[in-house]
């Protein structure tokens, strides 16, 4: 097992530059971004989180939620089936392989062999009974590592959204890792995530979530040490403090400037880029959606989270 690298996660509410953030970094020598971006057996039901540290109820948000939460517990107190079990059924099928939006292969298979694969899954389970936390951290690195090819990379980036509301089941299992977290206009993202199929049906109920988001991944970044985690804005890293947030970003990681990681940055994060606003000619009732974001502004700060309001 190679674990020369440091793993960091980014991530926010979705739709707020969790992959550009991912996208820029992937651009440094002494960085490998994931492929694909979201490894997702770590922070998704049934991942490596659930497996060793149970799942928050806090978490489920929707009604289906709780019944396959209910469904799953049914099943492990009946014998029918194990966490153990589940994990395995879900990496070998989901996060191994399974179908995109464009009708590629999107997973694990993107990145690295099947024989590397079964190798790594196979010293997990001969190990994972005696030492289950042990065995997660080999079976993390040992996945990662196959994808490095550089001996230059110093860090491992990983974009799942969830990665911030996980932080602290994330530092149990792999205390050296670091976290970059992306926050955007609630009202931008509302709006972008409701066009999604995996989103909420309206930017009406998006800025809902997004709040419950936000509230999840301040709170999941309390319990890791300060120096480890970094917030950024959207905003300010495209459009309105681009210099000092890029030293920023050099500065956490310490890294040395890159001649193709400034391209990059020059080139695909341009303010001319920034999309914002769209909101007040999309949604049903402007005037109404903009003062439930100001409520849900003031909601955020009376809990100790300051999202300042550039327009």
């Amino acid at each position: 097992m190679n674990d020369d690298f440091i793993p960091v996660f980014t991530g926010g509410t979705g739709r707020s530059g969790t992959t550009i953030i991912a996208n820029l970094l992937h651009r440094h020598p002494n960085i490998h971004t994931s492929s694909p971006r979201e490894i997702r057996y770590l922070t998704d039901r049934r991942g490596l989180l659930d497996l060793n540290f149970g799942r928050p109820l806090s978490y489920e948000t929707k009604r289906r939620e709780f019944v396959t939460r209910f469904n799953l517990a049914f099943r492990v107190f009946t014998g029918k089936d194990t966490r153990e079990n589940m994990f395995r059924k879900q990496i070998y099928r989901r996060w191994w392989h399974e179908l995109g939006k464009s009708g590629k292969p999107r997973g694990l298979i993107q990145g690295i062999t099947r024989d590397q694969f079964d190798e790594a899954l196979n010293r997990f389970e001969l190990d994972h009974e005696s030492n289950s936390i042990a065995a997660s951290r080999n079976l993390f690195f040992e996945l990662c590592s196959a994808q490095i090819k550089k001996d230059s990379v110093k860090y491992f980036v990983d974009s799942t959204p969830l990665n911030m509301q996980n932080a602290n089941r994330i530092s149990r299992l792999l205390p050296e890792s670091l976290f970059i977290n992306m926050v955007r206009d609630g009202r931008d993202v509302a709006l972008s995530v409701s066009k999604e199929r995996w989103g909420p049906n309206s930017p009406e109920e998006a800025l809902d979530w997004w709040k419950a988001r936000i509230e999840k991944s301040f709170r999941g970044l309390r319990d890791i040490p300060e120096n480890n985690s970094l917030t950024l804005r959207l905003e300010n890293l495209v459009e309105r403090e681009r210099e000092e947030n890029y030293q920023k970003i050099l500065n956490f990681l310490n890294l040395r400037e890159s001649n193709e990681l400034r391209t990059y940055f020059d080139e695909k994060l341009a303010p001319a880029k920034m999309s914002k606003g769209s909101w007040v000619k999309q949604v049903n009732d402007p005037k109404k959606f903009d003062a439930r974001y100001s409520e849900i502004l003031k909601s955020l700060s009376s809990k100790g989270i300051e999202i300042e309001r550039y327009y």
